[in-house]
């Protein structure tokens, strides 16, 4: 009897739960109205909430609660043979239903705090743009004015194959990406941000490892940045990461916000580092089209960019190991369970929101 109340009482909060979760699907799909209250209203009320509370935090909260979790993973599959060990078929499958409610429980605040930002479509809206599909010509006008502008960019900084530009301590380098979006946020109102929650990651060797410069915790609300990366790349990691807070979920839209938010930036440190990225992107894109064209445009950039790529190649050569590419496979998953079709690749199609930016014909 005491089986069968336990049992009916995880039930019901089971059936509680995935009603909720098909509700909100349901919501979503069928109103519109729903869906911009959501994005607009409701995840940033509880991102800014987050943000307030946690930003008073001096350590990242969510890294905390990964750890936990994974200590309170194994603790359940331990239980879980020790239930099946001793036959005990009855707390097993009380067991196993509590696993299942966790995880719908999980799921259910993973959306409702960020995932269904995925189907949130309103950048071009918010910032004016159309963007289309590109040929390759479009492509190599890009990559060509981005390679103009990152040149310039690192000569000004001191064109050097020496030179690293690690820049300030982290917190300063975070205090100068909240001004850059309080600038951005004068032209693009939708950028405003406000309380500012943007932590260095406890874990930046094992991020390392898994290829990882960045990432939001969608539980906490906490933008992570790898500080223990090549310290040129922090600038637009750190913009890009306040993107996701803002709600740009899409890897591309994120990129691309943070590329008008660090290139906007009266600091050249973040000016340099959000071209570089976005030349790294178009060659990349360029490259699989006309190798040719590409190998042309690599031979102009000055020898400082070449030295800060080679830098990053090092970097990661150091962490070189299965776990990067088991973590990619996993997080192009990922992404494409949450609507973005072209999975970790989605992080390219920025190039098609900068060709409409600069108005490439």
């Amino acid at each position: 009897m005491d089986f069968k109340i336990k049992i009916q009482g995880i039930g019901v909060r089971i059936l509680i739960t995935v009603v909720c979760i098909c509700l909100l699907q349901g919501l979503f799909a069928f109103s519109e109205r729903f869906s911009g209250f959501y994005f607009h209203r409701l995840y940033s009320s509880i991102s800014l909430f987050l943000r307030q509370v946690l930003g008073k935090v001096p350590f990242s909260l969510g890294d905390v609660i990964y750890a936990a979790w994974i200590i309170t993973l194994i603790v359940y599959l331990l239980k879980i043979c020790y239930k099946i060990f001793k036959k005990q078929w009855g707390r097993l499958g009380v067991q196993l239903l509590l696993g299942v409610q966790s995880l719908l429980t999980v799921y259910l605040i993973f959306m409702l705090f960020w995932g269904y930002n995925y189907d949130r479509n309103s950048l071009e809206k918010d910032l004016r743009l159309d963007v289309q599909e590109y040929n390759t010509d479009q492509l190599y006008q890009l990559a060509d004015t981005l390679l103009q502008q990152v040149n310039n960019y690192k000569i000004a900084l001191g064109d050097s194959i020496h030179a690293t530009h690690t820049g300030p301590d982290s917190a300063a380098m975070f205090g100068q990406a909240v001004k850059a979006y309080q600038l951005a946020g004068r032209q693009w109102p939708s950028l405003q941000y406000n309380n500012t929650c943007i932590k260095s990651s406890l874990y930046d060797q094992l991020l390392n490892y898994m290829g990882v410069g960045g990432y939001l915790n969608p539980f906490t609300g906490e933008a992570q940045v790898n500080v223990s990366t090549p310290g040129f790349l922090h600038p637009f990691t750190i913009c890009h990461e306040i993107a996701h807070q803002l709600g740009y979920a899409p890897e591309e839209e994120a990129n691309f916000v943070g590329y008008l938010v660090a290139n906007n930036s009266p600091d050249v440190r973040f000016r340099y580092a959000a071209n570089f990225e976005m030349f790294m992107y178009s060659v990349r894109q360029l490259r699989r089209q006309d190798t040719t064209l590409a190998g042309q445009l690599w031979r102009r950039a000055v020898p400082g960019i070449r030295a800060d790529m080679k830098q990053i190649r090092d970097f990661y050569d150091r962490y070189r190991s299965p776990v990067d590419d088991y973590t990619a496979i996993i997080y192009d998953q990922y992404l494409k369970a949450n609507n973005q079709e072209k999975g970790i690749h989605s992080y390219s199609e920025v190039v098609g929101w900068l060709i409409a930016y600069f108005k490439i014909r």
